[in-house]
């Protein structure tokens, strides 16, 4: 593993030291009459490409990376945490929804179970405890009874939410949904995947 992370940080100095070994030995075959003008000048010409090549995607790669870094700092200051809960209150089931650390902006949740959906937005949530009332309550009752079926469903919770900054968060869970004397009981959370403003992919938690 060692050797592995080794050579992915070092790649580029190895295949600029082989082009160049490479583009030494063309030189010492000519000077010593093994190779006519214009073969050399085809090695060398190629040879000089491909380090040209290499050194743009190597540049491309860095700020790619540097862009990264930048707004993974950036949002990892202002980053909010989502906390929810379901809440069976009687006859009454609730999403609650509140923000951690830093407010969150533009939060759009779809709830889907047995093949329907039923969506929630809310515009600006504070954070917790810094104002009465921070959380936000929805009242899922109708949608659970409507879409219900069997003794046991998956429901499934797809969040999107943005930071103070813009960046865009993503996650998915599922909970176990089933029906106990008359009300609705929730089990087993599970997060099925996380996206962040910083990575170009999703973070997986199902495989």
């Amino acid at each position: 593993m060692q050797i592995k992370e080794w050579l992915s940080e070092k790649y580029i100095y190895i295949l600029v030291l082989v082009l160049l070994s490479l583009l030494l030995l063309v030189i010492f075959i000519f000077n010593t009459g093994g190779m006519d003008a214009e073969s050399a000048r085809v090695y060398v010409q190629t040879l000089t490409t491909v380090a040209t090549l290499a050194l743009l995607y190597y540049a491309y790669f860095n700020a790619t990376s540097k862009k990264e870094e930048d707004i993974a700092r950036l949002e990892l200051a202002v980053r909010p945490i989502l906390d929810w809960e379901i809440e069976n209150r009687g006859e009454t089931v609730y999403l609650v929804l509140s923000a951690i650390k830093h407010p969150i902006y533009d939060l759009h949740v779809v709830l889907r179970m047995a093949g329907q959906a039923y969506a929630i937005d809310e515009k600006h949530i504070d954070v917790s405890g810094s104002h009465p009332n921070t959380s936000r309550k929805a009242d899922i009752s109708k949608f659970l009874e409507d879409s219900f079926g069997g003794q046991k469903n998956v429901l499934s919770l797809h969040f999107t939410c943005h930071s103070e900054v813009g960046g865009k968060y993503e996650f998915l869970f599922t909970k176990e949904t089933s029906m106990k004397g008359g009300d609705f009981v929730f089990q087993h959370r599970k997060i099925i995947y996380a996206k962040y403003p910083w990575r170009a992919e999703p973070v997986r938690f199902d495989s």
